[in-house]
């Protein structure tokens, strides 16, 4: 596993491929996002990049704007924004989605739709494929949707509730999943119980994504604990993000 620190993405994935650990599909995502080449989608990638940019610019109450009140939604448009994936994290999360080309995906919190639409546009790059983002605000799920729609996007479903109450009843209905992605609920024990839940539906060589392994030393100590499962065949360490192949 390659140490990731404060390192920004480009150089942490860079140091990964000059590393001794290797995978032909996170290799091959990992070469396309340093070239930069997005299969035809650069156009609808840079729509999303522009779309967080406006988010991160609005003020505005969550709640205000939509007139529902709940969990997250007293926070600002442009606070829910800087918990969204930014550009780089957005063009790895397309590579990684294109190259594994899952039949089924996951998203755990999908906030305000941008991590969801990258999956998105790679599951378009891909041909096939469908995302479930599961997100327990309905304001957030509102605006998600708008993005979605906004950009076509027909790979994806949105699924309202808590992570907790969801997961028993869909992932049997959507296993097997060849791609996951942990963005909520940011504490030890939670992230560990997700990770439990979710692989006993991913066959091996399926990817796991987790954002924000560093959030906190209670995230840090659960992504140390999912490096050392003996379901991890390779763990790759990219600072803010963490990704594992499954056995």
């Amino acid at each position: 596993m390659t140490a990731g620190g404060r390192r920004n993405l480009r150089a942490a994935v860079e140091e990964w491929l000059q590393g001794p650990e290797s995978h032909p599909t996170l290799r091959l995502a990992f070469e396309e996002f340093l070239a930069g080449r997005y299969a035809g989608l650069a156009p609808q990638l840079r729509q999303v990049h522009a779309a967080r940019r406006r988010f991160l610019w609005d003020d505005r109450r969550i709640r205000d704007v939509y007139g529902v009140g709940g969990i997250g939604e007293s926070h600002t448009l442009s606070q829910a924004a800087h918990a969204s994936a930014p550009v780089d994290q957005g063009r790895l999360l397309f590579q990684l989605t294109r190259c594994v080309r899952p039949g089924r995906a996951l998203e755990l919190g999908t906030n305000l739709g941008i991590s969801a639409a990258y999956i998105g546009l790679g599951l378009e790059a891909a041909g096939h494929g469908l995302l479930t983002t599961v997100e327990v605000s309905p304001a957030k799920l509102r605006i998600a949707r708008e993005l979605f729609e906004s950009l076509e996007l027909r790979r994806i479903e949105p699924i309202e509730g808590y992570f907790d109450d969801v997961l028993p009843e869909l992932l049997p209905q959507i296993s097997p999943v060849a791609l996951a992605f942990i963005d909520g609920n940011h504490e030890r024990d939670a992230t560990l119980r997700y990770f439990d839940l979710i692989r006993r539906h991913m066959p091996p060589g399926s990817t796991m994504v987790f954002d924000d392994i560093r959030w906190s030393e209670g995230m840090s100590e659960a992504w140390e604990a999912i490096c050392a499962s003996d379901r991890v065949t390779v763990a790759v360490d990219l600072g803010r993000t963490g990704i594992v192949v499954l056995t």
